[in-house]
């Protein structure tokens, strides 16, 4: 099931199965793939099995059976973002107030960790990315904003996900409060030359927050 599944997603999606010009190539003959599988009896089946391991409302796991330049053949695995399978992307914005940026102290449930860092949020199929920006503001801290500015994209993990993300600068009016239903405790308020400080110091880890400050920079934008 897993494989018929993963082949009916490599023929209506095969931009996310190209192989041209790439030294890593996704075997993509079902017969190669199962004399593979053969091959590797007795080794563990988390190893072995090949095509769409797991799913939910927002992403998809696979792990591809990939051959090697010197024609080593492996598992390899991947995740792809239901936002992205129809065009849509994931949204991070840099929120500004008076010269001041805001973080949220945000409890991230793959790290078990507190975390500071801007707002960010999954694509919603249907919605342009400004408008999941202006969504992602209004649930996680009732923002009112006088607009965006879009500071361009970033692909966050190249390893691992397929996921892009839309980065925006948001000249807020004003906040409300932190959304504890969203893991949100409270907010930070920090002028750019803390914001530096901050990062230096490692106080802030988050990727995102640090690709949203970048890019807002190089930019000169703040």
């Amino acid at each position: 099931m897993r494989l018929d599944n993963y082949f009916a997603l490599m023929k209506s999606r095969p931009e996310f199965f190209r192989s041209e010009n790439a030294p890593l190539k996704i075997v993509r003959d079902e017969t190669e793939i199962l004399n593979w599988q053969i091959e590797q009896k007795g080794t563990p089946p988390e190893y072995s099995e090949i095509g769409i391991l797991s799913q939910d409302l927002y992403v998809m796991t696979l792990r591809d059976l990939v051959e090697m330049p010197d024609g080593r053949k492996f598992g390899y695995t991947r995740v792809i973002h239901f936002a992205n399978l129809s065009g849509k992307y994931g949204v991070i914005i840099f929120p500004v107030l008076e010269n001041r940026v805001l973080l949220i102290n945000h409890f991230r449930h793959s790290t078990r960790q507190w975390h500071l860092e801007v707002p960010r949020g999954y694509g919603e199929t249907g919605l342009s990315s400004e408008e999941n920006a202006f969504n992602e503001l209004a649930e996680e801290v009732g923002a009112k904003t006088l607009g965006l500015i879009s500071l361009g994209t970033v692909y966050p993990e190249t390893g691992l996900e397929s996921q892009k993300v839309d980065i925006f600068l948001a000249n807020l009016i004003s906040v409300k409060s932190p959304n504890a239903n969203e893991g949100i405790e409270s907010f930070v308020w920090l002028t750019v030359p803390e914001l530096e400080e901050w990062i230096a110091n490692e106080k802030i880890t988050d990727g995102f927050t640090i690709a949203a400050y970048t890019k807002a920079k190089l930019k000169g934008l703040i």
